[in-house]
């Protein structure tokens, strides 16, 4: 949203994700652990199924439906009216919100910039120290805090729009206004499982070896399931291997009750740079996790976001 030529490196095709099998494009109508039923009726049998339907977002931030165009065209019209606002506010003081703050700061100094939090301190449920860091560095880059602020009143929830802040933030000029409300958990395929539940943040619950809904052979994870990890790329990372390694296993004829169950990260982690050169980020180990500044984040993902990393896995580094 803030350097829309990153598009083209960003939506990458899937045509050369797998190296043994096929990707098909299609809308799953429901799911077991014997395979998939698409919208259309066509049955896709399978020995084991994964439900990684992640989560949605407030545009432009994830794209609302399958086209790419459309998601494309989002994004450059959230830049454009960027460009234009001179007054930005930005609700939310998670990770999102934060992050955002930091880009917009960074690329057009001379805009105002608020942030506001109805917590105390940004990042609530990480430790004060990164915390603070991020607060400071904000302020240096002039972003206004408003923190322990509850805007009571948004126009729109799931999209920028111009407006005012309302209640308890003031009196303020109009702004363009970005909801950073955190992420909602996409369960619908969940919801139609007999015996599925569900944890306050609407994340199906599952076992110790990501299996929802008693079932065997049907495994989640990332932000639709409850894993106890966060809805983070860092919780990817750990999941991801576990789970590949686990029906490996399964597969060679292991009792997947022989397994060791998944375990989260022992701390929180997370990566939240602000711009290219600067942020905190708070690394998921030693315990209580690690905490790395600006250098640290810039070296792991302030500068690339990753796009290198992906570019590669999707086949597309050449």
């Amino acid at each position: 949203m803030v350097a829309p030529a990153l598009l083209e490196r960003i939506v990458i095709p899937y045509d050369r994700l797998l190296r043994r099998g096929a990707v098909r494009r299609g809308v799953v109508a429901s799911a077991s652990e014997h395979g998939v039923v698409l919208a259309g009726g066509e049955a896709i049998e399978a020995d084991v199924v994964i439900v990684a339907t992640g989560s949605r977002y407030a545009e432009p931030f994830k794209p609302d439906g399958d086209s790419a165009a459309a998601f494309n065209g989002s994004i450059r019209a959230a830049h454009a009216t960027l460009r234009a606002a001179d007054n930005v506010a930005i609700v939310g003081g998670g990770a999102v919100g934060v992050e955002l703050a930091g880009e917009i700061s960074t690329a057009f100094p001379n805009k105002s910039v608020t942030l506001v939090s109805n917590a105390p301190a940004l990042m609530p449920g990480y430790s004060a120290k990164f915390s603070r860091a991020l607060q400071t560095q904000l302020r240096r880059k002039g972003v206004q805090l408003r923190l322990d602020t509850r805007v009571e009143t948004l126009a729109h929830r799931e999209r920028p729009h111009a407006g005012i802040l309302g209640n308890d933030a003031g009196d303020e000029p109009r702004h363009l206004i970005f909801p950073a409300l955190g992420a909602q958990p996409v369960t619908a395929l969940f919801r139609e499982m007999v015996g599925a539940r569900f944890d306050r943040q609407g994340r199906v619950i599952v076992d110790g070896w990501l299996r929802p809904a008693g079932l065997s052979r049907l495994f989640s994870l990332g932000d639709a399931a409850a894993t106890g990890d966060p809805m983070t790329i860092v919780a990817i990372t750990r999941q991801a291997p576990w789970l590949a390694k686990t029906i490996n296993a399964l597969l060679a004829g292991r009792r997947i009750e022989s397994l060791a169950p998944y375990k989260p990260w022992p701390a929180r982690g997370i990566l939240v740079p602000l711009g290219p050169q600067d942020g905190a980020s708070m690394l998921p180990i030693l315990g209580r996790g690690w905490f790395a500044g600006r250098w640290a984040t810039a070296l792991i993902k302030g500068r690339e976001l990753f796009i290198p990393r992906y570019l590669k896995e999707f086949g597309y580094d050449k």
